[in-house]
């Protein structure tokens, strides 16, 4: 956990129109080095009506649905977002979700929209603005992706690649933060999917960062499941949820900013994870998912529905 990733997401969080007394920040500290008890009390200190709480893993490393589970152990709301440190929320994203519950009678899952940071994948560092080096293989899938034949060279001809994403920026600017953020075409697929009238693979629209569910729903069908490891934890909740009946639904309002999040395909089809998910999931839509992250970046749930007929 990068001490100055976290401050831009606190800043963000501060910056909610809900009011500070409606709401808390629970921060799991999964055995990082970074001293996250003196930075906090730092923010704290700058932002006294925000109310931050820590929990720390002294070690070792339990992975992302352990740090979930403790912070879900440890908070008193009723609602929990479940938020990461490179996801930074628009000022109304928390309202938003608030009111997706409000308005449903039955316990749900709500989604909202996440858009990634345009030139992120440009970035060692976003924050302190460390280029990659040239000819990086992940600049140049992502610049395809976007209709770029040079992505790097037309970020450099636009100033971007000397755009710092700054607390300032997040406080007072977020509008221009969104402006300079896409949609995915998986993430756009993934929203269209849970728009549509099929909910068979709604599963599969899983993405923590911008998600929430009632804190005792969650309690109630077991919590996140710690067995299954890497970036296969959202498809374990996802794949939880549909056995539970509990809807995953898509909320436009609640909307956010990933900062920096490089795509690695291979944390989602990593042969632990998958396996782990198939032997808990015994059935062709889970056990073939390396099909579906095969798709790469233009991956749709109904390509891969097509492919499972």
């Amino acid at each position: 956990m990068k001490g100055a990733l976290l401050r831009l997401t606190l800043v963000a969080l501060d910056c909610q129109t809900t009011p500070k007394d409606d709401f808390e920040v629970v921060i799991v500290d999964d055995a990082s080095s970074v001293d996250l008890d003196g930075f906090v009390r730092s923010f704290g200190d700058e932002h006294p009506s925000l109310s931050l709480r820590v929990l720390r893993n002294t070690g070792p490393v339990y992975g992302q649905s352990h740090a979930y589970n403790l912070g879900l152990d440890a908070a008193r709301g009723c609602i929990v977002l479940l938020c990461t440190d490179d996801s930074l929320l628009a000022p109304a994203a928390v309202a938003s979700h608030i009111a997706a519950h409000e308005r449903r009678l039955e316990p749900a899952y709500v989604c909202g929209v996440e858009r990634q940071y345009m030139f992120s994948v440009l970035f060692r560092d976003v924050i302190a603005g460390t280029l990659q080096p040239p000819g990086d293989l992940a600049i140049r899938a992502f610049g395809s992706l976007l209709g770029f034949t040079d992505l790097r060279r037309t970020a450099e001809q636009l100033g971007f690649t000397d755009w710092i994403v700054t607390p300032d920026l997040v406080r007072h600017h977020f509008g221009e933060l969104q402006r300079r953020s896409a949609l995915t075409p998986g993430f756009e697929d993934m929203y269209r999917e849970l728009e549509s009238d099929r909910t068979d693979m709604d599963w599969l629209a899983v993405r923590m960062g911008n998600h929430s569910i009632r804190r005792q729903t969650l309690k109630e069908i077991g919590n996140l499941d710690e067995g299954i490891g890497g970036g296969n934890s959202d498809q374990a909740l996802g794949l939880r949820l549909q056995d539970a009946a509990i809807p995953i639904v898509l909320d436009r309002g609640a909307h956010s900013v990933l900062l920096e999040h490089r795509r690695d395909l291979r944390s989602f089809t990593g042969e632990s994870g998958l396996a782990a998910l198939a032997a808990r999931w015994p059935r062709p839509d889970v056990s073939r998912l390396r099909e579906y992250f095969a798709l790469g970046y233009e991956r749709s749930i109904s390509t891969y529905r097509d492919l499972l007929r």
